[in-house]
């Protein structure tokens, strides 16, 4: 069972932020037991514009607790993180319930919904007729599902990469519009609470 662990952080000098998180904070990150580390910028996403992700992937709860103790115990990401005014705002670990594809992009979409729980093989089925309608616009495509998150009124997210957020957002449209897929919706009173749009940093 693999997990995302996400930083959300408020960071005023993000030209160094970036060019140390991709020199050193990723490798210090993936020596601690990530799998994989990815950055990004929220584009569009109502109060939380402008603000900066941190999404460090392990296999595990154990892991996540490491690297978050790892990035914390390293004296050059803690002078990076005070000599850049970079100020966490939440952390929160989020349990991978299905994935189809790849994570690249240059830019990724993630949907807030609130629902009913469901099987991972039915996520995983429900997924994979999306992502299939979803064609060329996606890289890939990942339902998530709060672990340690806190309060909050949407527990799942579906993430998807692109690097084309137009025909993104065509195919987007044209999915919602698919019986299949308001029938998926239906059975597990899925309901959609919010977009962020972000682009990828590092």
């Amino acid at each position: 069972m693999s997990f995302t662990m996400g930083v959300m952080m408020q960071v005023p000098d993000l030209a160094t932020f970036t060019q140390v998180s991709e020199n050193s904070g990723k490798e210090a990150a993936l020596n601690a037991g990530a799998t994989d580390v990815r950055i990004n910028q929220v584009v569009m996403g109502g109060d939380r514009a402008g603000m900066v992700g941190a999404m460090f992937e392990v296999p595990g709860i154990n892991a996540a607790m490491e690297v978050n103790a790892a990035m914390y115990a390293n004296a050059d990401i803690v002078n990076m993180m005070r000599d850049t005014g970079v100020q966490v705002q939440s952390r929160t670990l989020m349990r991978h319930a299905a994935h189809k594809g790849t994570t690249d992009g240059q830019y990724s979409s993630y949907l807030m919904m609130s629902g009913d729980q469901l099987p991972d093989e039915t996520a995983n089925s429900n997924l994979e007729h999306g992502f299939g309608l979803m064609g060329a616009a996606v890289n890939g495509m990942r339902l998530v599902q709060a672990w340690a998150a806190g309060a909050t009124p949407a527990p799942f997210g579906l993430i998807s990469w692109t690097d084309d957020l137009d025909a993104f957002a065509s195919a987007s449209a044209a999915t919602m519009a698919d019986p299949t897929t308001q029938q998926n919706f239906a059975d597990s009173n899925t309901a959609v609470q919010g977009r962020m749009v972000l682009r990828r940093l590092v």
